[in-house]
C-alpha cells in the first residue's frame, strides 16, 4: 500500500484537516491551529499522518502492522486523560523500537529516528521537571503537562536553548536534538508517555511509563 511518507496533519483546532495529500506533498501545521502554550513561537513541528517501522521491517515491540510494515490505526494526535499529545514528537521519523518486552527487559517507551537526525519538539504545553544527564538515558528531558501526565526525551545531543528545570515550554519548541548520549546504540529518540504523581519517593522513576499507541485519537469536535 502506497502511503504519503512525507504526510503532516493538522490538529483541527480551529479547521478541519485537509485530503490526504499526494505521496510527495509535505503538509504542515498550521500555526493558528496548534494548541496554545505558555511560549509564543511554536517551532516547525509537523505531526506525520503516518508512522512506518524504520527500513520497511518489523521491528521489536511493534504495534499491529499491516503488510508494508505501516502502523495500522496509527493516530498523530492524542488523548492522554485531559491532555492532547503528539504521539511522535519529530518530523519525519520512523519507528526502530515499540513499547514493551524488549530482550526479556521491559523498554518504557518508544524509539524513534530519522535521517538525518532529526529535531526533538515537545508534544504539549508543559513544565520542564528536568533536563540533566542521566547515565542510561544520556541528556534526558522530562515535561510535565498537567493532569497526572508526563513525557520523557532521552538520549538527546543536546538541549536547545532555554531548556531547563522550571521552563514552560509550549506545544511544538524544539527541546533538543536526536542523539546517541547514553545508553544508546545508535542516534536516535527514545520517548516515553508517563502518568501518575512525580512527587513520590522514586521521582520520574514512580511514574507509569504507558503504550503510546493505546491511547484514543483525538477529537476536536469532541467537546463542541
Amino acid at each position: 500500500m502506497m502511503r504519503p511518507l512525507g504526510a503532516a496533519i493538522c490538529l483541527g483546532l480551529l479547521a478541519a484537516c485537509a485530503s490526504t495529500p499526494s505521496p510527495v506533498e509535505v503538509r504542515t501545521v498550521p500555526r493558528e491551529a496548534l494548541p496554545a502554550g505558555p511560549v509564543a513561537a511554536a517551532g516547525t513541528f509537523q505531526p506525520n499522518a503516518y508512522l512506518r517501522s524504520c527500513g520497511g521491517i518489523y521491528v521489536t515491540n511493534a504495534p499491529p502492522m499491516d503488510d508494508d510494515f505501516w502502523v495500522e490505526g496509527y493516530k498523530p494526535v492524542i488523548m492522554v486523560g485531559p491532555v492532547v499529545l503528539a504521539t511522535a514528537p519529530a518530523n519525519d521519523v520512523c519507528l526502530s523500537s515499540g513499547f514493551g518486552i524488549r530482550s526479556e527487559r521491559r523498554h518504557d517507551g518508544i524509539d524513534l529516528q530519522s535521517v538525518p537526525p532529526g529535531t526533538v519538539y515537545s508534544a504539549a504545553p508543559g513544565t520542564i521537571l528536568e533536563a540533566r544527564v542521566s547515565n542510561g538515558y544520556g541528556n534526558m528531558v522530562l515535561i510535565d503537562h498537567g493532569g497526572g501526565v508526563y513525557t520523557r526525551y532521552a538520549h538527546l545531543a543536546y538541549f536547545a536553548d532555554g531548556i531547563e528545570p522550571g521552563a514552560k515550554v509550549g506545544f511544538g519548541q524544539p527541546i533538543g536534538m536526536m542523539g546517541q548520549s547514553g545508553n544508546a546504540t545508535a542516534i536516535h529518540l527514545h520517548y516515553e508517555i508517563l502518568t501518575g504523581n512525580y512527587n513520590n519517593p522514586k521521582g520520574s522513576k514512580g511514574l507509569n511509563p504507558r503504550d503510546p499507541f493505546e491511547f484514543p485519537a483525538y477529537d476536536p469536535d469532541a467537546g463542541s
